[in-house]
């Protein structure tokens, strides 16, 4: 049976879409971060980040070598 005139190319132009999208939210991530990096070097510049305590966290340390789970 022959395919429709608006059916031949479907995959070719799904693909293309999604490629576009992929692209697009790469390009959104891209300069998200390059505005959050952005944002931070003018903070510090500023001294915003100077004199910061260091955290330090006491307690017991999990191994996770150790720890045992259900097994299969």
């Amino acid at each position: 049976m022959p395919k429709s005139k608006n059916r031949k190319n479907h995959k070719k132009k799904v693909a293309a879409r999604n490629l576009r999208i992929k692209d697009d939210k790469r390009r959104v991530e891209k300069a998200q971060r390059e505005f959050i990096m952005d944002l931070i070097k003018r903070e510090q510049e500023n001294g915003a980040f100077e004199n910061t305590p260091n955290i330090s966290i006491d307690g017991p340390t999990v191994d996770i070598d150790t720890i045992e789970g259900p097994s299969l």
